[in-house]
């Protein structure tokens, strides 16, 4: 495990001053590599100690030893001109399939499928750019005949959460996994007997803790969070696989079908 995995999977352990380190990573990883732990523990507003014992808890020995980790672990991207673009985003969205590919559980797709078909109906919360990807797969589920409704508004969310049952299934859609409007009607919904699934970046996040079924997708910050690039590259690349084991069921299949014919007929 690289170390930006690392600390993906243990930032939900990290104090808040630990998340900070882990934030400057996250964004400026690429200069770590030419600055002091004194110069950077200024830059953060942090003590030397709390950046050494942050290397340690993520498996280096030293400040030291992080930052070659951190510079055998950084890609080079390519310059953003008329070539560079082209290859810069490819880049970008190849290695975020990569990484969320190492993350996913082949299992929990199963599982998510089953709970699906044998759903009521199903609910899908997220707010910000997360609420268009659910849009995304309530419009796909949909097409294949499924009860779905994709919700980003708040209140509508908290009002959702309060009268779903035990037949239902809801879907928490959020990076970060500390979305509180999400976080809090996920937790409702589980209260209520709903059979709930998380997508987050964050393992131990809030949202995990409300989940029956967690999915762990690649953070696309930890790549490049400095240009315009679609931060919900990850979760689509989920969305697919969930649709693509769907779709082979053929009464699924069949109705996607139905669907594509009443548009192109229409």
């Amino acid at each position: 495990m690289d170390i930006l995995y690392k600390i993906q999977k243990t930032y939900g352990e990290f104090s808040g001053k630990e998340r900070d380190i882990a934030d400057y990573i996250m964004q400026y990883g690429d200069k770590i590599k030419n600055i002091s732990i004194t110069d950077l523990a200024k830059e953060i507003g942090t003590s030397g100690a709390t950046i050494t014992r942050f290397a340690k808890k993520i498996g280096c020995n030293s400040f030291v030893d992080m930052k070659i980790e951190l510079g055998a672990n950084k890609i080079e991207v390519p310059s953003i001109d008329e070539e560079g673009i082209f290859s810069a985003a490819y880049q970008y969205y190849n290695e975020v399939i990569e990484r969320t590919k190492m993350l996913i559980d082949k299992e929990a797709i199963l599982k998510v499928v089953k709970e699906i078909k044998k759903a009521k109906n199903i609910y899908i919360y997220g707010v910000g750019s997360s609420g268009l990807t659910g849009n995304e797969m309530m419009h796909r589920l949909l097409r294949m005949g499924f009860s779905v409704h994709s919700i980003s508004d708040s209140h509508m969310m908290i009002i959702n959460s309060s009268i779903v049952s035990e037949e239902d299934l809801v879907i928490g859609i959020s990076i970060s996994g500390e979305t509180q409007e999400v976080v809090h009607s996920l937790r409702k919904s589980k209260e209520n007997g709903a059979k709930t699934v998380s997508i987050t970046s964050f393992e131990e996040s809030s949202i995990s803790k409300y989940s029956d079924i967690k999915f762990m997708v690649y953070n696309p910050n930890f790549i490049d969070r400095s240009r315009f690039i679609n931060t919900q590259f990850s979760v689509m690349y989920l969305l697919d696989l969930i649709s693509m084991v769907l779709l082979k069921d053929t009464d699924l299949s069949n109705k996607m079908q139905i669907t594509i014919n009443a548009i192109i007929n229409s």
